[in-house]
């Protein structure tokens, strides 16, 4: 797991781990913890364009 801590929308690169794509860090090599996965996650929906799900049921 990645222990950088900020990673930004652009240092995030995927890689296939057996049958699964897993975002990982450019510099550290290392895949996501949950806690990055999911602010790229909603850095991915904000610069797409997309509504966020989330916030529309509150």
């Amino acid at each position: 797991m990645c222990d950088c801590p900020k990673v930004h929308l652009y240092e995030v690169e995927y890689k296939l781990e057996g049958m699964i794509v897993v975002p990982t860090h450019k510099n550290c090599g290392a895949s996501l913890n949950s806690k990055q996965a999911d602010k790229l996650q909603k850095d991915l929906i904000k610069s797409w364009g997309f509504e966020d799900e989330d916030e529309d049921k509150d």
